[in-house]
């Protein structure tokens, strides 16, 4: 088996596990590897590449951003993560810190559970965004600050409504959790095939989130009377898109495959703070 190992670069004590997880991974007789840019911070006699070398799995510790990084960078390949907690934000992280030895050793022994989840793909014309596990929102930019979006929202060739606001959420289920429900979106199990659509700050008082299908393509004109607008791709700018431009979102061909050892602990997780 060879795993490679994703740490938190701005994180010593998600470098610091990284180090014991690569030692005790090689102990246990995996061909185990560290990513090549955190090879400064790290001295580890195997590198690799995230989107160019294939492994079997991927060992990611950090925080969700750090997890949503590496998807952005392994594009179109599948290899399953395995996500340690040790960020701010580790909620598509299912394994705690200290937890890292019974992951190995259940990831030896075969005890876990593959879990895909949806990604969304987007276009503006003919160019391409980054896959989405979390979001995109089109949104206004800081140099339209004061100003409102205007959007019309289309489910195939179907209007939705017309929208004015600080823009639009697009999400697959995983991402509910995250920017959406920030914005007063649904909790949707993450196990669904959906796609979510959640008005930012909407002045339209019938702008609502919205459930679709996901076979449905989510057309977003920006209206001619629009400020230039952004498409945030799980928080990163991704693109620019003008008046009269129209931001088209699918469902991405390619899934978020995860290694799975505490799924049952998902809504635990996600509401333990109203227990």
């Amino acid at each position: 088996m060879r795993i490679g190992v994703v740490p938190k670069l701005g994180s010593p004590q998600a470098l610091t596990l990284a180090r014991r997880v690569m030692e005790y991974a090689e102990a246990r007789g995996i061909e185990t590897y560290l990513d090549s840019r955190a090879k400064e911070h790290l001295t580890w006699h195997r590198l690799f590449t995230v989107g160019r070398d294939t492994l079997d799995f991927i060992v990611v510790i950090g925080g969700d951003g750090t997890v949503l990084r590496t998807l952005h960078m392994l594009r179109d390949s599948v290899i399953p993560l395995i996500t340690i907690r040790y960020g701010r934000r580790g909620f598509l992280c299912d394994v705690a810190p200290f937890e890292y030895k019974t992951a190995i050793d259940r990831l030896i022994s075969q005890d876990y559970e593959l879990v895909d989840y949806i990604r969304l793909k987007a276009s503006i014309g003919s160019a391409r965004l980054p896959y989405v596990l979390n979001e995109y929102a089109v949104t206004t930019s800081g140099d339209a600050r004061g100003k409102v979006a205007r959007l019309r929202v289309l489910k195939d060739e179907e209007p939705i409504y017309f929208l004015v606001g600080d823009g639009v959420i697009v999400a697959p289920p995983a991402g509910s959790t995250a920017y959406s429900l920030a914005s007063g979106g649904p909790v949707v199990d993450p196990r669904l095939d959906v796609i979510l659509i959640t008005p930012l700050a909407p002045i339209t008082f019938c702008s609502r989130a919205v459930v679709l299908p996901s076979t449905t393509t989510v057309r977003i004109v920006v209206s001619g009377d629009s400020p230039d607008l952004i498409v945030l791709a799980d928080g990163i700018i991704a693109a620019e898109v003008r008046p009269g431009e129209v931001v088209e979102i699918t469902k991405a061909p390619i899934p978020a495959r995860f290694a799975r050892f505490y799924l049952r602990d998902y809504y635990v997780r996600l509401f333990e703070r109203c227990m």
